[in-house]
């Protein structure tokens, strides 16, 4: 169900799939979250991500690819 994951490290974070490994690090949680967005574009369907903070926890999103002009 989660291909893909946003994980917090070092004080950057980092935009991770499954199969493909890290696509991208990213400066805050919004812009890695940006990316996933841009990435659900790729098969056109809403993906949820997880999300996991430096603290340990875990937290989960949906988001959905945007929209085409």
């Amino acid at each position: 169900m989660f291909d893909l994951s946003v994980v917090a490290q070092g004080g950057l974070w980092l935009l991770v799939d499954d199969e493909e490994g890290e696509l991208g690090t990213y400066a805050t949680q919004a812009e890695a979250l940006a990316a996933a967005r841009d990435y659900a574009r790729v098969d056109d369907e809403p993906r949820y991500v997880l999300i996991h903070e430096e603290a340990g926890d875990w937290d989960e999103t949906l988001v959905e690819p945007p929209p085409l002009h």
